[in-house]
């Protein structure tokens, strides 16, 4: 934990002592000023007696800070506690300050309704029956989540559209800080935090102070000073040093440290899974998340909260971090195609039913018809343990709602074209997928023989654009290095985030989407998820480490000890291969598009035989 004692002028009164030298009776106001200022000092009691639950002296620590200053920062490691802590807080927050109004904000509405359902848990729970009587009515929106309580509102709402700018509140609990966009933090988050608290009772003090200085009761010197009583908390594991969360804690550190005395309402709490107390967090899981693979910076992010460059990586995060399209700029991710673009689409098909299976995955790629050799990731699918008609109802919305030029499909799974073909769905809509023979390992003049064959094959008008990928070593070996020289090169670029620019938003929102093809409730949750899956992708490459086997063949994988679990919310690869197969499409594409067939010249002439 960060702080710089010195700033601190207010002496520390010990309210326990205080309270122990209490004599005789105590009239009714001051009990209950006694009480509360014993309950505030105690914060590890008071959520035991209103909750049931025992806190560890960390989490006491961290939520006195959170109560005493105006600018928090918890950058933790994986399983220290970030969402629950932050639970805590709200309700001990609106417990004590009544008319507080808390909004709940993250990348995703999932992220925030992750919070509300924490504080959910809490309350519904059988120990915090005392909790329950100050909460009142709940109502659950697609859009918004609220919960009443003493005389104040906790929020949950996503941060996509200009809806979000109307609201107003007192604290601010940002949870993911490091993926929300750097000008939404700017320019619709802390905008929230304008508006204090208690406005009502400062103009009715303002009023009697008016009244006073004009009787010459009082001097205008001697008007109340009232405090900063908003609040932000933003909740992060570790990120990249050249991401906007960095450069936050940079300036935030740079806040505390400084010889300004109005810079001292920052704090900063960063810790690893080494710092919580041992029976607080599986031992056997850090055990495997550090063991094994030639790389542990993403250990290092994700578990022991530090920040690392991302040079480390075969597919450089720092370079993919260059390629991706700011905010509030074209090209964003995609619900539909746009007219007169293009598109690529890459399969890697998974038929488990299990939850913890590989993913079934699907990218969608949109091509630049001006820069043949770019395109641009601006649509995805990834679904564990999904049923196959599911995947085929997927299937069938991206092909009536993309104009793709071109599929790849991974060769092992093949078989969910024909299956989706022969289905209902496709059948009644007379579609069907056809394939064409393409082999792309091929080099030299036997490609361009390939080439040639493939063009005569291939027949847009008919739907004859889809091919089977073999996984050869040296398919993996060439289509990994040339997605790695087309991140090195910018000729694979990510799509900015709709949710991120409200005019993006709101235009996407507006368009017809059939959701129920989709496993998503609404299409604020498909937008959410296109954002996010973009960034799981570029997360995933960075993931990737190559080793050389013992016959010189490289293999292209996660490090050991993320192949190990078995966990539902492992890592896992299957959208950076699709990404891997969308980029070599878009090479076979082009590569076909542009090869040159001869005509043949017809010189037979026929003759009569008598």
């Amino acid at each position: 934990m960060w702080y710089c004692p010195e700033k601190y002028e207010r002496p520390i009164v010990n309210i326990n002592k205080e309270s122990l030298a209490l004599k005789g009776e105590l009239g009714d106001r001051q009990a209950k000023i006694t009480l509360a200022k014993f309950l505030r000092s105690n914060l590890g009691f008071t959520t035991e007696l209103l909750s049931g639950i025992k806190l560890a002296l960390y989490q006491e620590v961290t939520l006195k800070a959170f109560f005493n200053r105006n600018f928090n920062m918890c950058v933790w490691g994986r399983g220290c506690g970030k969402s629950f802590i932050a639970a805590v807080y709200c309700f001990l927050q609106c417990v004590f300050e009544p008319r507080t109004k808390i909004l709940i904000a993250g990348p995703t509405f999932r992220t925030a309704r992750f919070i509300f359902n924490n504080i959910e848990k809490i309350v519904e729970s059988k120990e915090a029956q005392m909790l329950a009587h100050a909460f009142g009515a709940k109502s659950k929106r697609n859009d918004q989540f609220e919960w009443k309580i003493n005389e104040g509102t906790i929020t949950a709402i996503p941060l996509s559209g200009e809806k979000i700018r109307g609201f107003r509140a007192n604290v601010l609990v940002l949870d993911e800080f490091m993926l929300l966009p750097e000008e939404t933090i700017k320019t619709v988050l802390m905008p929230f935090l304008v508006a204090p608290q208690d406005m009502a009772e400062r103009i009715k003090i303002r009023e009697m102070e008016d009244d006073l200085i004009a009787k010459g009761d009082m001097k205008e010197a001697d008007r109340i000073v009232f405090g900063n009583n908003s609040k932000m908390i933003a909740l992060s594991s570790a990120s990249y040093s050249f991401e906007n969360l960095y450069r936050t804690y940079k300036e935030w550190m740079n806040n505390i440290y400084s010889d300004d005395i109005m810079q001292s309402n920052y704090f900063i709490s960063q810790m690893g899974f080494d710092s919580i107390p041992t029976d607080m967090i599986d031992s056997t899981v850090i055990e495997e998340a550090r063991s094994g693979g030639s790389s542990n910076s993403s250990f290092l992010r994700e578990y022991a909260a530090q920040f690392t460059d991302g040079s480390d990586s075969y597919f450089s995060a720092k370079k993919m971090h260059a390629c991706t399209i700011p905010d509030g700029e074209k090209q964003h991710t995609l619900v539909k195609g746009e007219k007169d673009k293009k598109y690529i689409l890459a399969i890697d098909p998974s038929f488990s039913n299990s939850p913890s299976s590989d993913f079934f995955a699907m990218s969608v790629l949109e091509l630049d018809e001006e820069k043949e050799t770019m395109a641009t990731l601006v649509h995805g699918y990834a679904v564990a343990g999904g049923d196959l008609k599911d995947h085929i109802k997927y299937l069938y919305y991206l092909v009536t709602n993309f104009d793709f030029s071109m599929i790849i499909i991974d060769n092992a799974g093949y078989q969910f074209i024909d299956g989706a073909n022969e289905s209902e769905l496709f059948q009644s809509s007379r579609i069907k997928i056809k394939f064409f023979e393409f082999n792309s390992d091929k080099e030299g003049a036997d490609y361009q023989k390939m080439l040639i064959a493939a063009k005569h094959q291939y027949n847009k008008q008919e739907n004859v654009i889809c091919f089977k990928q073999l996984f050869t070593t040296t398919f993996l070996r060439e289509a990994n290095e040339y997605l790695q020289a087309s991140i090195d090169h910018k000729r694979i670029w990510f799509a900015s985030r709709t949710a991120a620019c409200g005019s993006f938003f709101d235009r996407v929102s507006a368009q017809a989407v059939p959701v129920k093809l989709m496993p998503y409730e609404n299409k604020g949750d498909l937008i959410e998820f296109q954002d996010d899956i973009v960034y799981q992708s570029k997360k995933q490459c960075a993931l990737i480490e190559v080793k050389t086997t013992a016959k010189g063949t490289q293999t292209f994988d996660l490090p050991q000890h993320l192949k190990r679990s078995s966990a539902v919310n492992r890592a896992r690869r299957d959208n950076y291969t699709t990404l891997m197969l969308g980029n070599w499409a878009v090479k076979c594409y082009n590569d076909i598009k542009n090869t040159k067939v001869e005509q043949i010249n017809h010189t037979f002439t026929p003759r009569m035989i008598a």
